[in-house]
C-alpha cells in the first residue's frame, strides 16, 4: 500500500496526507510497480466524469472537460517530459547537444508545435467517444503507465544520473511481465478486442521508438519515459476508437 501511495503522490495531484516516514530513494524507485494501478485510478476518475457529464454537454465540450481534467489530475508531469524530448529530438543537432537541449527547462518552437499537435489529436479522439466507448478511458492511462516500462527495462539510460535512473536500475523483467499480464487481461475485460489490439500496438510503438532513440542518443532519459506515456495514450485512443465502433 505504501508503494502505491508513493506512486500516486508522484504521478498525480490528488491530495494525500503526508507520509509519517520519509520516502527513501529505493522506495520511490520501486514504486514504479504500481504505476499501472495509478493509471487505472486516473482512468476511473475520467470515466466517472464522462458518465456524469454526457447528459448535459455536447461531445466537443465533453472532450475538452476530459482533457482538462486529466491535465489537472496529473499536473502535466508527462507533458513536460514530452515537450523537453521534442525540443531535443527535433532539433537536428548532435546527440550530445540533443541531450543538453532536453535538460534545458525552457521550451522552444519544436516543443510548442509538438504539444499543439498532441493535444489537438487527443482532444479530437476524446470528443469522438460515445457512451458505449467510454471504457477506453479506463484502459488508456493504465496501459500507458505500464508500456513505457519497456523503455526502462529494455534499454540503457543515457545519463549517469537523473530522476529515471533509479527506476531503470531497480526495474526487472519478471515483475514487468507479471504486471503486463494483468494489464492485458484488464484491457481485454474493459474494452474487448479493441483493448487487445491497443495493447499490442502500444507495445510495438514504444519498442520501436525506444530502439530508434537509443541508437541516436545511446540511451533513454526520464523525459523520454514521460513522452512514451503521452504518446501511448494517443496511440491507444487512435487504435481503439475504430474498433470500438
Amino acid at each position: 500500500m505504501r508503494g502505491f501511495l508513493i506512486a500516486l503522490a508522484f504521478l498525480t495531484r490528488i491530495p494525500l496526507p503526508a507520509p509519517k516516514v520519509e520516502v527513501t530513494s529505493e522506495e520511490f524507485s520501486r514504486s514504479y510497480l504500481y504505476y499501472p494501478l495509478v493509471g487505472l485510478v486516473l482512468g476511473l476518475l475520467l470515466w466517472l466524469l464522462a458518465k456524469a457529464s454526457i447528459p448535459y454537454f455536447p461531445p466537443l465540450v465533453l472532450g475538452a472537460l476530459i482533457l482538462i481534467a486529466q491535465l489537472i489530475l496529473t499536473g502535466g508531469i508527462h507533458l513536460d517530459g514530452f515537450m523537453d524530448s521534442m525540443d531535443g529530438l527535433l532539433s537536428a543537432r548532435s546527440p550530445e547537444r540533443m541531450l543538453e537541449i532536453m535538460k534545458d527547462s525552457r521550451i522552444g518552437a519544436h516543443s510548442c508545435m509538438a504539444l499543439v499537435g498532441l493535444l489537438l489529436l487527443k482532444f479530437s479522439l476524446l470528443a469522438s467517444l460515445t457512451p458505449t466507448q467510454f471504457s477506453i478511458l479506463l484502459v488508456m492511462p493504465m496501459l500507458s503507465r505500464w508500456v513505457f516500462q519497456i523503455g526502462v527495462i529494455g534499454f540503457p539510460y543515457a545519463r549517469p544520473q537523473g530522476l529515471g535512473k533509479g527506476i531503470q536500475e531497480t526495474a526487472h523483467w519478471i515483475p514487468f511481465l507479471f504486471s503486463g499480464g494483468l494489464v492485458l487481461a484488464a484491457s481485454f475485460y474493459l474494452a474487448g478486442f479493441a483493448g487487445l489490439i491497443a495493447f499490442g500496438v502500444c507495445v510495438l510503438t514504444v519498442t520501436l521508438l525506444a530502439s530508434r532513440i537509443t541508437t541516436l542518443l545511446g540511451g533513454l532519459t526520464g523525459d523520454l519515459y514521460g513522452a512514451f506515456i503521452e504518446l501511448s495514450e494517443v496511440v491507444c485512443l487512435l487504435v481503439a476508437l475504430p474498433l470500438l465502433r
